[in-house]
């Protein structure tokens, strides 16, 4: 349809700006009347227009109609100008990163932001501190602002009012964290992680349980968790635990991001980039810096976090907030609970926590990563727990073709045989579920396919599969054609290596006859 191009002929752009600029705590003569996800839903808006930019030229275009409105604000010296434009641009960097920091080196800019966050003016605190935490995004960012921003975010943190104290504290944690998961890199002072991490935690479990508190307090541990001590700490503490995933129930948009990923940082669910030995020696001998792992991201340290977690009810608090609109965060979401699927002990408490519902949806449509996670999770779900309570109803249907999606050559062994179990138990259900997996011609034919394989846990779960097949009278017709299905299963049937694959094939065999 080409709407952000049509838009440009209007002054579509400034009008989501004014939008954009607007806070719900601070009322000027022109106010709107805006929601806590105003600010939210506005920035995700920008975000897919300029996506819908496909060139540089076009993307300018939208950049030069933000310059306008930019420019406008900034020559205005008064307190509503600088409180609504700060406002602006942090709703933009957080939601649409590309087009924000085209701004921030607006000329006096930044200056601006320094120079407000030292104000004695309340609001001006207020927002000068959440746009300095937006615009150390990116490590070359938060080290320009380290060495002139930390003085002025620990004045702030002095202060008397909590909302200006806690937002502070948040810009601190996230320069504090800008090493990452790489254990070499301490940005701050030894032990320094540990105590940002306890006043994060106070403002989590206040008594008086302020939701805009708790909210930037989670925003915080979210750049914490990055440390592995942090993580230890964090998930040792039930109070803190039971708020984060209590706050997570809420699924507020405003708190999504915080509580999503202290989750997927306490599970090491994120994506690893895999280095091998001869990539390793290689940098050291090229003296380029090597990333260390942390001793307490052992796998038996993550194993422990994540059981924890599971028994808090965190699996609650991700059904909540799989209701939002963007797909990363259904692929996070997809992580955590695919983390909590690699324990078949776990997978119960999924289910009875709202999990197999929210991973339907996300398998179904989110980012290929998301799809590939909450698909791998559905299936785990599936071979240990019982289908029909699993996925009740229509459910058991619709789950047939996200986890068939697994069946692809070039994914894992491992996820193809995860995928050829669930679809045996699943077939199992009932007719409807039988022929909704063969009327669709690939997933029946990608079954079939892995009756071929090699690898015997492959074969093997292929054929079991198939038995299950045929109960129903459509692949009963199948095997009737002009093809050789049953002979193979009879050849199977003399399998001297696998007793499994003989009872499977017997089995089907017959039922056929």
């Amino acid at each position: 349809m080409a709407w952000a191009e049509k838009m440009l002929k209007t002054d579509f752009y400034s009008r989501l700006m004014e939008v954009a600029s607007e806070l719900t705590h601070y009322k000027h003569e022109s106010a709107m009347d805006i929601t806590d996800s105003t600010n939210t839903v506005v920035g995700i808006c920008f975000g897919y227009l300029y996506e819908q930019m496909w060139d540089d030229e076009r993307r300018n275009l939208i950049i030069e109609k933000i310059d306008e409105f930019t420019k406008e604000k900034l020559m205005d010296q008064g307190l509503e100008s600088k409180v609504r434009i700060t406002v602006a641009i942090t709703t933009l960097l957080k939601h649409a990163p590309d087009l924000g920091n085209s701004q921030l080196t607006k000329e006096g800019f930044l200056q601006m932001l320094l120079a407000m966050a030292q104000s004695e003016e309340y609001i001006e605190q207020l927002v000068a501190s959440e746009a300095i935490i937006a615009a150390t995004a990116k490590k070359k960012d938060a080290s320009s602002i380290i060495s002139q921003g930390m003085d002025i975010l620990k004045t702030l943190y002095k202060s008397k009012n909590d909302h200006i104290k806690v937002r502070a504290l948040v810009g601190m944690c996230k320069l504090g964290s800008s090493g990452g998961h790489d254990a070499s890199i301490k940005p701050l002072a030894e032990g320094s992680s540990e105590k940002l991490a306890e006043a994060c935690r106070r403002f989590l479990c206040n008594p008086s349980k302020d939701q805009d508190l708790r909210k930037w307090a989670a925003e915080g541990l979210s750049f914490l968790t990055l440390d592995a001590d942090v993580k230890e700490k964090l998930v040792e503490d039930e109070p803190a635990i039971k708020a984060l995933i209590e706050l997570g129930k809420t699924g507020g948009q405003d708190v999504m991001y915080g509580v999503i990923t202290v989750l997927v940082n306490l599970t090491n669910s994120f994506d690893k980039q895999e280095i091998s030995d001869e990539m390793i020696e290689l940098a050291k001998f090229a003296k380029h810096h090597v990333p260390q792992e942390h001793e307490m991201d052992d796998p038996d340290f993550v194993d422990k976090r994540i059981w924890t977690l599971c028994k808090y009810g965190a699996t609650s608090a991700l059904s909540a907030l799989s209701k939002t609109e963007s797909e990363n965060m259904k692929e996070l979401i997809a992580r955590v609970l695919n983390a909590f699927c690699q324990h078949q002990e776990l997978r119960g408490l999924v289910v009875q926590q709202g999990g197999s519902k929210a991973l339907i949806p996300i398998a179904l449509k989110c980012t290929e990563k998301g799809e590939r996670a909450a698909a791998q999770a559905l299936s785990r779900i599936g071979i240990t727990q019982d289908p029909a309570i699993a996925f009740p109803g229509q459910r058991s249907c619709d789950v047939v073709r996200p986890v068939a999606r697994l069946l692809k050559e070039e994914f894992n062994s491992i996820e193809n045989f995860e995928a050829l179990l669930a679809l045996g138990n699943l077939a199992n259900v009932s007719e409807a579920v039988r022929g909704r997996m063969l009327k669709e011609t690939d997933v029946v034919m990608s079954i079939e396919n892995y009756m071929y394989q090699d690898h015997q846990m492959l074969r093997r779960a292929a054929i079991q599969c198939v038995l299950n097949l045929c109960q129903s009278e459509v692949q009963v017709k199948r095997c009737e054609g002009n093809n050789d299905r049953v002979k193979y299963l009879v050849l199977c049937m003399g399998d001297a290596e696998d007793e499994e694959v003989v009872k499977a094939a017997a089995g089907a065999v017959a039922i056929l006859t």
